[in-house]
């Protein structure tokens, strides 16, 4: 099934996105992690769920996964490291 969007729907889509990746610390608005989160954003409209709050909740889900993931641990440790050594 392939999911087509109005211009309402992508302008919301993108409003969402800036609003959270707004929300990441700088160092951690990476490329990928925007990418990640834009994905989510997208896979939830594709959903038919397209209401700001409901893609805004999804898009902070994948943003808390991203954290909570191997990886985004590993980076917010040395992160961390380098601020409190």
């Amino acid at each position: 099934m392939t999911a087509s969007y109005d211009p309402d729907t992508i302008a919301l889509m993108r409003e969402v996105l800036h609003k959270v990746v707004a929300k990441v610390p700088p160092q951690h608005r990476t490329s990928t992690n925007q990418a990640a989160i834009a994905c989510r954003i997208l896979a939830t409209a594709a959903q038919g769920l397209r209401s700001e709050e409901a893609m805004t909740q999804q898009a902070l889900a994948e943003v808390k996964d991203i954290f909570n993931g191997p990886a985004g641990m590993k980076q917010l440790h040395q992160d961390l490291s380098k601020v409190f050594g």
